[in-house]
């Protein structure tokens, strides 16, 4: 089972092999394709550490975000736009169809527009058909 910000759904779906240093873009690589190879991997929402955190330059020894407020913020922000639930167990296929095929602009507006990933223009809304064929959706 893979714990996963709620957030970092979407930093999945926009992924293009960015990240903040080297070993952070080795485990969202390894990920991707976990998640590409098993798309019935067990994931559990939760508002605080997961696995892309660890590989992290933000998290701080106790485990908390440099920038706490705002990822919670975020992480709040896409458990309410789709509906889901902190705590309870999905499938990535169940991500995959409840989310990817559905992503809308005004969702990723709503949800993204506090992260500095979206301010640098890294993801956007351009891109948004691109990685919906790029997740074979």
């Amino acid at each position: 089972m893979l714990l996963l910000r709620p957030h970092h759904i979407n930093c999945l779906f926009f992924y293009q092999g960015l990240g903040y240093s080297k070993n952070f873009t080795i485990g969202m690589d390894k990920l991707v394709t976990l998640i590409k190879e098993n798309p019935y991997s067990k994931v559990m929402f939760i508002v605080g550490c997961d696995i892309l955190c660890n590989n992290c330059p933000n998290r701080q020894v106790n485990n908390c975000c440099i920038t706490q407020n705002k990822v919670n913020e975020l992480d709040y922000n896409t458990l309410r736009a789709y509906n889901i639930k902190e705590n309870k167990l999905y499938t990535f296929h169940e991500i995959i169809d409840t989310i990817y095929k559905n992503f809308s602009e005004s969702k990723f507006n709503k949800i993204c527009s506090s992260c500095n990933w979206y301010k640098k223009g890294i993801c956007t809304q351009s891109i948004i058909s691109c990685q919906i064929e790029k997740w074979d959706l």
